[in-house]
């Protein structure tokens, strides 16, 4: 029997049913397991994104078993209770039933919109979609998100163990065949006497307020540990400039990278970085540029951590980045090169910067990138010496925003 009666479940039902269940059961455990696990080495970090994209990848997939379950649920009849006389055991087992319904979606498009809203650390795998339309790359939502995740979590958890414990109740004391009507094969025969539950709207209701709740404690969540508008890390001296200098707008100039992160692209940027800017495109000869780059105000999504920590940029030991220019030439209208050297994670290397410069009255526009590598600089060559995990190529965008600085 494939569909449902008002007495028994249909063979549909029951492998919907049991497929969420296996899937529930194995991400719950999962994910408290995962996040637990150290990143002590690069071997750890490789293991500790494998289990993410397992259970990313998971809970995507059980959302799409949900939604089809819900929705079969939905024009499907439903058996009556066995136990409806029993007036609150089955206002507690209606309402368990909402809220089962609710958090095996909430739980993984959390999870799913956590993923879309960050950058990097764990990929979900082909052939399921990786991001959600509309959902911009963004750290708030992306905090926001993993709390509801989280709190979802602990409601889906809570009415998996009263789901379980009311089934294992009916098996074990009241001896009904309300657990053997979910198992395939072994329904019980029609019975036309059963009665209809007393509550009807009421476990709907009970079951919005858990969810009420549970959105206050998102919000309450999300306003405690809201991240601020930029990671802030050591402070920087200010720069130095000359009467012929420049003064950076840090309001409209970005110093950006971007990375490859098992084939996807991981972008981010330093908030915290100066500038001592002696440019005049009519004498290249004096001009120079010293940049100074606080490396723990690096914001790189969700492997941030990461790629301050010791095998990486280490901030810790070498927490200052520096670009020292030698040498301009112009190679176009409006167009230069910088050559000078790059020191980064103790590592020093000669690097060439191409951009472009528009001086508009007393403001000056430049745009400029360069692509460095990244072991050429120790970074990663330790268990990332290989370009699957981690590219080699790392790109670094400059777009910033000047004043003249005035004569003395």
């Amino acid at each position: 029997m494939l569909l449902n009666t008002r007495e028994n479940y249909g063979l549909i039902s029951q492998v919907l049913h049991w497929t969420t269940a296996a899937l529930i059961l194995t991400l719950l455990p999962l994910g408290l397991y995962m996040h637990e696990l150290p990143e002590s080495s690069a071997a750890a970090v490789v293991d500790k994104a494998w289990l993410y994209s397992l259970h990313k990848t998971l809970g995507v997939s059980v959302f799409l078993v949900a939604i089809v379950r819900v929705i079969w649920t939905a024009v499907q009849p439903h058996p009556k209770l066995l136990n409806a006389e029993k007036k609150l055991e089955s206002l507690a087992a209606q309402t368990v039933h909402w809220m089962l319904y609710g958090t095996i979606i909430l739980m993984p498009l959390t999870g799913w919109l956590h993923h879309s809203a960050s950058e990097g650390f764990a990929p979900i795998w082909w052939p399921l979609p990786q991001d959600l339309p509309l959902v911009p790359k963004n750290s708030s939502l992306a905090v926001f998100f993993e709390i509801a995740h989280f709190f979802t979590g602990i409601l889906l958890g809570l009415a998996v163990v009263l789901h379980m414990g009311g089934a294992l109740k009916h098996a074990l004391i009241d001896r009904d065949a309300t657990l053997r009507r979910m198992i395939p094969g072994a329904h019980q025969p029609d019975t036309a006497e059963l009665a209809d539950p007393h509550f009807r709207r009421f476990p709907a209701f009970l079951a919005v307020l858990s969810f009420l709740i549970l959105g206050s404690a998102v919000v309450a969540g999300y306003t405690i540990n809201k991240p601020d508008a930029e990671r802030v890390g050591s402070t920087l001296a200010p720069a130095n400039y000359a009467a012929t200098g420049w003064l950076v707008d840090k309001t409209n100039s970005r110093l950006a990278i971007q990375i490859v992160q098992m084939g996807n692209p991981v972008s981010g940027g330093f908030s915290n970085w100066n500038a001592a800017i002696n440019f005049d495109p009519e004498d290249l000869e004096a001009a120079s540029v010293e940049v100074e780059v606080d490396i723990a105000s690096l914001s790189l999504g969700g492997v941030s951590e990461q790629a301050i920590g010791a095998n990486f940029l280490n901030a810790i030991a070498h927490p200052v980045a520096r670009f020292v220019s030698e040498s301009f030439i112009s190679t176009g209208t409006d167009s230069y090169e910088a050559s000078g050297r790059l020191t980064l994670a103790g590592q020093s290397q000669p690097t060439k910067l191409p951009f472009t410069l528009r001086i508009v009255s007393d403001r000056a526009f430049v745009e400029g990138e360069v692509t460095i590598d990244r072991l050429a600089f120790g970074i990663g060559e330790i268990g990332f010496s290989g370009d699957g995990q981690l590219g080699f190529g790392v790109l670094v965008k400059v777009t910033l925003e000047a004043e003249r600085a005035p004569s003395s």
